[in-house]
């Protein structure tokens, strides 16, 4: 499950990272080079753990938490380090935040993680 998760994520994260670069959606999404470039290493890092199941469920839920902390932060201020947070980067933050965690907490390898912890 986390696999396959890490697997879809990274690709759509390289796509929207590479996609970024040529066309610019101001209008919903504000993707400065910084956004970019962050989306292409979280597809990039996505794509490394994905053969692993256990390493795809602590990426998940690691990259859960850490979108989720964007999302809320995003609900307060408007840039961070260079990205540009709109209120569809906050919508869309918390639903992969969400989507992660669920992912990272409930496949088997993150319910057994918990176990041996």
């Amino acid at each position: 499950m986390a696999s396959k998760f890490a697997k879809v994520l990274g690709i759509i994260f390289i796509i929207l990272g590479i996609v970024g670069f040529f066309m610019p959606m101001e209008n919903i999404f504000d993707l400065t080079v910084a956004h970019n470039i962050v989306h292409l290493l979280s597809g990039i890092i996505a794509l490394a753990v994905s053969s692993n199941e256990a390493k795809s469920a602590m990426y998940a839920k690691v990259f859960g938490i850490v979108y989720l902390l964007v999302a809320v932060i995003g609900l307060f201020v408007t840039e961070i380090a260079g990205l540009v947070l709109l209120p569809a980067d906050n919508v869309l933050h918390f639903i992969i935040a969400f989507a992660s965690i669920y992912v990272g907490f409930a496949s088997p390898a993150g319910k057994a993680q918990r176990k041996v912890a």
